[in-house]
């Protein structure tokens, strides 16, 4: 399915990575930038209309951002896909941590960020706290993401955007591996053929 966009180069992501390490701020702001779109379609993906409806999904992801800073110097790259599987996991945990200071009726405001850094995600949101999204591409999805039934949501998010194999979402759904790779097909022509459609 290329409705999607490719996850970034990841040669050049552990290059930004190392620089990271060795203290450069500018190769954190350019990591940001690459990966913005993406984690922000994850996060959206993610909450739900129930959470959709309390969480600020740009404040999830400066949460997220943050935190991603503070431990990329104890990052250890352990191979393909395993900085793109360390950053989701932070972003399931963080919805869920806020989800559950929700339903207990908390307020929790965004992480504080200093500096260059948060002049730079001040700068990209939106106005009325709407997210904004630098390739077009995700906004689409996102409508069509939106448009599906819940279990064809759901086997979505499992398999293209947390990236789990048709095995471990099947595991995750309680289902046969038979009919998630069903479920999958039949979600994927519908999210096509509802990001294909022109807008109104």
């Amino acid at each position: 399915m290329d409705r999607f966009p490719p996850p970034p180069d990841e040669r050049l992501t552990l290059e930004m990575l190392r620089r990271i390490q060795a203290g450069d701020g500018e190769a954190w702001r350019e990591w940001y930038d690459r990966y913005h779109d993406e984690l922000l379609f994850a996060i959206r993906a993610n909450l739900g209309p129930r959470l959709r409806a309390v969480l600020q999904s740009e404040d999830v992801l400066q949460s997220v951002a943050l935190e991603a800073f503070q431990a990329m110097p104890r990052f250890e790259d352990r191979g393909r896909g395993s900085l793109r599987g360390f950053l989701h996991r932070l972003i399931v945990h963080k919805i869920q941590d806020r989800a559950r200071a929700a339903s207990a009726k908390k307020r929790d405001g965004a992480v504080p960020l200093t500096g260059e850094l948060e002049r730079h995600l001040a700068a990209s949101d939106a106005p009325g706290g709407e997210p904004t999204y630098r390739d077009g591409r995700y906004g689409r999805l996102e409508r069509g993401l939106r448009a599906l039934s819940p279990e064809m949501r759901e086997i979505i998010v499992l398999r293209k955007v947390e990236g789990l194999s048709s095995k471990d979402a099947a595991a995750r759904m309680e289902r046969s591996d038979v009919a998630v790779r069903k479920l999958y097909s039949r979600a994927v022509a519908r999210l096509t053929m509802l990001v294909d459609q022109p807008e109104q």
